[in-house]
């Protein structure tokens, strides 16, 4: 007969609970017993419990063990920060910096597959690390100019000295303008990396429009498209053919003075936006003062350029480019195309006194060039002289004046470009690591493979 596991266990409890009562009665071991026979119960259900359910010599089930504890997560590698970009307090010094490279050419319509019409398209180009690499690092921004609607903006990475377009890593809206006329880098979000500003002067049907900012985040490397705005957030329309930027007040945020050629010279006040990534302009009119001797401020303006000016303490000098007295073309200069206006801290003209740069135009403070048959379109300064890239009224011939400071004339060597483009010309003039002038623009052929068919063939010593 087989008895139940239950039997057993039952069995076994009650034989030794008999024999730990009858030996708990006697005398005065009493305790001792009965101390012994608990000891002996504990273990009894010790046994028992070892024997599992009682199933005699049947394989036994273990008990669940505890739940497994996940492995832990891996703290991540920080990422190290991108290489400090170099940082300047005007557009003129950004310019300056990447005369460093080698060669400043970026032919965008070969490598983008495009046919560029508008030949004030080519000069909306500016160089910059805009892939933070480092001081020393040097990428090209270009927007086309596409006669169908708006233009495209493009970032080109310098691989290898091969222009790579590499716009979609750092750019998701890369639209630009009805007509971009200028581009220039500079940091107006005051997070220590390259932004650019592209003017736009808008189409002869449409008029004006607005201008458009690439603006970096330095946490993410990535750029956001926002138009040119007040603090209201209205965007600002122009005819805008340039613009160049500094610091007119010492706040530590950038200024701007564009050349619309419908107006005076516009000046824009920087101010800080509750959005740590945007920047906002206040309009002023006190910053550039206009006299009624000459020499006055130039009319028909189309270039413009601030220079921080070696030797004296912040001061800021403003070039003010315009256009000369020609019916023939259209233009209503006022004879004198461009200005040299040196900065002053002077503030009485204000009713409130305030820090910073101001700019009059009278024989104290200002200087014709000497240069009044041809306009400019660009100028950079080099201690004692000054470079001027000069276009006829037709603007299909340029040179490059070298004018002397200490006696202001023309001086040798003065560097002529004979060929004649019914395209244009370019714009923009430096002085590039090699020693040499250039001109340059955003639709330049290698001068190895353009020395007397590219607009962009000039270069001297």
């Amino acid at each position: 007969m087989k008895t139940s596991p239950q039997s057993i266990s039952t069995l076994c409890w009650l034989k030794l609970r008999q024999k730990v009562l009858r030996h708990a009665g006697f005398g005065g071991g009493r305790g001792v017993v009965w101390v012994l026979g608990v000891a002996a119960i504990v273990i009894c259900s010790g046994l028992l419990s070892a024997c599992g359910s009682g199933k005699g010599s049947e394989p036994s089930t273990p008990a669940p063990g505890p739940t497994p504890i996940d492995p832990p997560v891996p703290t991540p590698t920080p990422v190290p920060p991108a290489p400090p970009s170099s940082v300047f307090s005007t557009s003129y010094e950004y310019k300056q910096d990447a005369r460093a490279m080698a060669s400043t050419a970026v032919f965008s319509s070969n490598l983008l597959g495009l046919k560029i019409l508008d030949a004030d398209s080519r000069n909306a180009v500016t160089f910059g690390d805009y892939f933070r690499e480092g001081v020393g690092h040097y990428s090209a921004f270009v927007m086309v100019n596409n006669p169908g609607g708006l233009g495209s903006a493009h970032f080109f990475q310098n691989q290898a000295g091969v222009w790579v377009d590499k716009t979609s890593s750092i750019l998701k809206d890369n639209s630009g303008c009805q007509a971009a006329t200028f581009a220039i880098t500079a940091d107006f979000n005051g997070d220590h990396r390259h932004d650019v500003l592209v003017t736009c002067k808008g189409t002869p049907n449409n008029g004006k429009e607005a201008q458009i900012l690439y603006l970096s985040n330095d946490a993410s490397g990535v750029y956001q498209k926002v138009f040119l705005h007040n603090p209201a957030m209205i965007n600002y329309q122009f005819k805008a053919e340039q613009a160049a930027a500094a610091d007119l007040n010492g706040d530590g945020l950038m200024d701007l003075v564009v050349a619309d050629p419908n107006q005076s010279a516009i000046v824009l006040m920087a101010q800080k936006s509750a959005v740590s990534s945007d920047v906002s302009f206040v309009q002023v009119t006190d910053r550039i003062i206009d006299s009624a001797i000459n020499p006055m401020l130039p009319t028909q303006l189309h270039g413009v350029q601030i220079i921080p000016y070696p030797g004296a303490a912040k001061r800021l000098d403003l070039i003010l480019m315009g256009g000369l007295i020609n019916s023939n073309v259209g233009t209503k200069g006022n004879g004198l195309p461009t200005l040299w206006i040196k900065g002053s801290a002077d503030t009485t003209v204000t009713l409130t006194p305030q820090p910073g740069t101001f700019f009059y135009s009278n024989s104290g403070y200002a200087q014709g060039f000497p240069i009044t048959t041809m306009e400019s379109t660009d100028v950079f300064y080099e201690p004692g002289f000054f470079f001027m890239n000069l276009q006829d009224p037709a603007h299909t011939q340029m040179r490059v004046a070298r004018i002397s400071e200490s006696t202001w004339v023309e001086t040798l060597p003065s560097m002529t470009l004979a060929a004649t483009f019914g395209d244009g010309i370019s714009l923009q003039v430096i002085r590039n690591s090699a020693g040499k002038i250039v001109v340059y623009d955003g639709d330049c052929k290698p001068q190895a493979q353009a020395v007397n068919t590219s607009r962009c063939s000039f270069i001297t010593q």
